[in-house]
């Protein structure tokens, strides 16, 4: 599991230097974990993660700090709240004997959850890629601190208005960051959004560069694929876990019932917003600027392409 490596990785990287590098140093020794620890609510920065569809898990209360991890395209991030709820902190809790404490309470949480949380966070991290509009989305309604960009989104076509709110959906990538890219509404388990991904899949475009396709998962058609489209949202590996759903690879999108849906209820407003009824539905600019839609499979891949050329 990637969790206990990447710290097993920080243990070695402080030998020698143990206490020294310790963001959180307590002097005293580690206390038994807390049993059946109420949850605290959840701190208000980590809800904005949660929201844009971060995996998140308690990992209880030691010296005074409520800890928390979250996970988000494969990567896991630690928190510490302080008992005044007033400040959180990030990285990894050291005692004063240089001991990890957040690894003790990871392995506590996987004795708890076993595969869910595993797989989450168990795969390699893929090269560095784009970072998606889920990390640094805007939100939804105007800031209406700033009365001219208020202004300036009021006057803005109904079809631009539309490619705004599926740019700052939460998405994730197939292809190459730096290719044309297509937004897509699709439920893992419709069978007309896994032809138009097979059509672009089978023709190579996707690897060759010449387009991208932004996934923006929803769950309208089952419970399982809103928990689907929920773990394609803090995959690792967006791109090869899709593919090998597609293939037909048992649980290759875990079905977590505990997982955190609000990245993709989010995606569903927006859909709701836009009175989009089906999927897929893609939107995109042709090499023009101009903004097109398309409900369902595209005629001829290739043809779209050239619009995006």
């Amino acid at each position: 599991m990637r969790l206990t490596s990447n710290l097993e990785k920080v243990g070695v990287m402080i030998s020698g230097l143990r206490t020294a590098i310790a963001l959180v140093i307590m002097m005293a020794t580690i206390p038994a974990l807390a049993e059946d620890a109420k949850t605290p609510p959840l701190p208000d920065p980590l809800q904005n993660m949660v929201a844009q569809g971060a995996q998140i898990r308690y990992l209880g209360r030691e010296y005074g700090l409520d800890g928390w991890v979250t996970i988000q395209n494969g990567e896991e991030q630690y928190f510490y709240v302080t008992a005044d709820g007033q400040a959180l902190l990030l990285g990894i809790l050291f005692n004063n004997k240089g001991d990890a404490v957040t690894l003790r309470q990871i392995n506590a949480l996987r004795e708890k959850e076993g595969p869910a949380i595993d797989r989450l966070a168990g795969y390699t991290p893929p090269p560095k890629k784009e970072i998606s509009s889920t990390e640094t989305a805007a939100p939804l309604i105007p800031d209406m601190s700033d009365p001219q960009s208020v202004i300036k989104s009021a006057v803005k076509s109904k079809a631009e208005q539309l490619y705004d709110a599926v740019e700052t959906s939460n998405w994730v990538a197939l292809g190459a960051k730096d290719a044309p890219a297509i937004y897509t509404f699709i439920d893992p388990e419709c069978p007309h959004c896994h032809d138009l991904v097979e059509d672009f899949r089978k023709s190579g475009l996707i690897e060759k560069g010449l387009v991208q396709i932004r996934l923006i998962p929803v769950g309208v058609l089952s419970e399982k694929s809103l928990h689907e489209a929920a773990y394609l949202l803090a995959s690792p590996d967006p791109q090869k876990d899709f593919y090998n759903h597609l293939d037909g690879k048992p649980d290759a999108l875990l079905v977590d019932r505990s997982a955190n849906t609000q990245g993709v209820q989010r995606n569903m407003q927006v859909m709701q917003d836009w009175k989009l009824d089906a999927t897929p539905f893609s939107v995109y600019k042709d090499m023009s600027g101009s903004i097109k839609i398309l409900q369902g499979r595209p005629a001829n891949v290739k043809e779209l392409i050239v619009q995006l050329r």
